[in-house]
């Protein structure tokens, strides 16, 4: 017999058995799978009689633990045990005084240290014990996070962002058959769900599959929907793809016949638009700018086609000012050429990608082809008034030289010292191209007495005071006195 077990045979019916006993194995701290064969000869069995009973006392398992008990013949027979059994934790009454790990465990509090967690374990200086961090999944084993042995009094401070609703905090003394602590202390927390969706991402498995990652389980659903070039919100497929619920961590698969960059993903949760991926933008390429075709299929194998817009599904004959409207002939001969892609197809009917691209194209060689055909126009009516023309451009090109002439050349104007007026006429005129110099001629010696000279020029004094200024000789040529406006200063 194998170190650390022990077996017993017990009497039955007064009769000594003869046994031979043998088992294999080796004791270990934790729970593991140990083989017993016990062998009887076959000349004192009797049938219907019990043979005796085997006692297995050096089994090591953990407390709270599972134990599966498999007993079988060689050869077999179809009468087999399997029996699972329970082991008791620190709670049952017979072990919680004969094993010291019951007796104290590890005293955690979770605090708030402004956004981010403080834990705080209270326990004695000498005490080892270990400390996991772990997420704690509804489908499937628990996935540990964050794991140390450690010894006295802690405080470890978790970031805000690494708090989800499934993260557990375990802690247990160091010690053999040590009872685990565990607590879930984010559940009802707010930003552990906002945390949860942020982590979350959308994969695409090839050919037709996806995944959807997040460290805790979703309450949320899935369905496919279309994207179109020109951007707007991202239309529902129609007739309706089903629903699915998502499994975290696990692989999917689409509904489709292909794929297309146009297909997007939107994950709800509550009726609220959590994520939205359109997977096949990184493996076909960016959106494309195709028109998206319903068919819907009825009873007595009645069909209908109508166009995903964003107006809604527009039928293709009808009058409606979009664009598939405009196009719907063309459409439906691109459908029955084989243009459009299809992506889906049952029994409720089917959904065709056709390309826009060529009637884009044309559009604008429509738009080239109206701006030449105006272009001719503008010219032949050139060429049609064409003296009109030529006389418009020389007026224009002598209204111009007129301009400058005036602009760069100073008037003289002539007035009688007799004429009564001269005081007002003499005075300088003003013009867009400058001031006039007026030119007055004085009395030459033996003209008639009493004749009228032109007043002196008056110089300003100080402040601004009119002074009368030298008179002025025969032949003289008297500048115009200064504009107010002007800040240019007198010459002598």
């Amino acid at each position: 017999m194998g170190p650390g077990k022990s077996l017993k045979m017990k009497r039955s019916l007064g009769e000594q058995l003869t046994q031979s006993s043998r088992s294999t194995g080796t004791a270990y701290p934790t729970a593991r799978c140990v083989l017993l064969e016990v062998q009887v000869p076959a000349a004192l069995v009797q049938p219907g009689q019990p043979v005796g009973s085997v006692v297995f006392d050096c089994f090591e398992a953990a407390l709270g633990a599972e134990v599966r008990i498999w007993s079988y013949t060689q050869p077999r027979y179809q009468k087999e045990l399997n029996l699972t059994q329970q082991l008791p934790d620190c709670r049952g009454l017979e072990v919680q005084d004969s094993i010291q790990s019951c007796w104290a465990l590890p005293w955690l509090n979770v605090s708030a240290d402004g956004e981010d967690v403080r834990l705080v374990l209270d326990v004695s200086e000498e005490q080892r014990f270990g400390l996991s961090l772990y997420w704690n999944q509804a489908q499937g084993p628990a996935k540990p996070w964050w794991h140390r042995n450690l010894t006295g009094p802690q405080t470890i401070t978790l970031n805000h962002t690494d708090l989800v609703p499934c993260l557990c905090i375990q802690v247990w003394p160091l010690e053999p058959d040590s009872v685990r602590t565990s607590i879930c202390p984010f559940r009802e927390d707010p930003r552990a769900h906002r945390n949860l969706w942020r982590a979350a991402r959308l994969h695409l498995l090839p050919p037709q599959g996806w995944r959807l990652d997040a460290p805790c389980s979703l309450p949320a659903e899935a369905t496919l929907c279309w994207q179109a070039l020109d951007g707007g919100p991202c239309q529902p497929l129609v007739p309706p793809l089903p629903r699915e619920n998502i499994t975290v961590n696990k692989a999917l698969e689409f509904p489709l016949l292909k794929g297309h960059p146009n297909i997007c993903i939107q994950v709800n949760s509550w009726e609220t638009l959590q994520l939205q991926e359109c997977l096949w933008a990184d493996s076909l390429g960016p959106l494309k700018d195709d028109m998206l075709l319903v068919e819907t299929r009825g009873p007595q194998d009645n069909r209908s086609l109508c166009a995903l817009e964003a107006s809604g599904c527009t039928p293709l004959l009808s009058r409606a000012s979009t664009r598939a409207a405009r196009l719907g002939e063309q459409l439906l001969q691109d459908l029955q050429s084989g243009q459009c892609l299809q992506l889906w197809d049952d029994d409720l009917g089917a959904l065709w990608a056709c390309p826009m691209d060529k009637y884009v194209h044309q559009r604008w060689a429509l738009v080239w082809l109206a701006c030449l055909l105006l272009a001719a126009v503008l010219f032949l009516l050139l060429l049609l008034k064409k003296n009109h023309v030529k006389g418009w451009l020389r007026l224009l090109k002598e209204d111009v030289r007129v301009g400058a002439a005036a602009r760069s050349r100073a008037a003289l104007l002539l007035y009688s010292a007799d004429d009564a007026g001269f005081e007002r006429r003499a005075r300088p005129v003003p013009h867009r191209a400058g001031l006039l110099t007026a030119l007055t001629v004085a009395r030459l010696p033996g003209d008639p007495a009493g004749a009228r000279r032109p007043p002196p020029r008056a110089a300003r004094g100080e402040g601004g005071a009119n002074v009368p200024g030298p008179p002025a000789r025969p032949g003289q040529l008297l500048p115009a006195p200064r504009d107010p406006g002007d800040g240019s200063r007198d010459e002598a």
